[in-house]
């Protein structure tokens, strides 16, 4: 991921296996878009923490996390 001065952000990863694309954040599964799904991990997904919230918003295409959580609400996010 890359932030917004443009370099390599470090903490901040996205990995692509057999089973999807994943986001991590200082080393946590946050997300993971499978094709079909897209799985939010608790707690880490909703930790308010500005750092992982932005770059959460990146890896999902979204533009706020109220938006985030409208979607979890109405069953477009999965949460485990």
């Amino acid at each position: 991921m890359i932030t917004k001065a443009g370099n390599t952000a470090k903490n901040q990863v996205e990995v692509y296996d057999d089973e999807g694309k994943h986001f991590f954040s200082y080393g946590s599964r946050v997300a993971t878009i499978d094709g079909v799904r897209t799985i939010l991990y608790e707690p880490y997904w909703n930790n308010f923490s500005a750092t992982t919230n932005r770059y959460l918003l990146d890896f999902l295409n979204e533009h706020s996390i109220k938006d985030i959580r409208d979607n979890v609400r109405d069953g477009t996010y999965e949460v485990q």
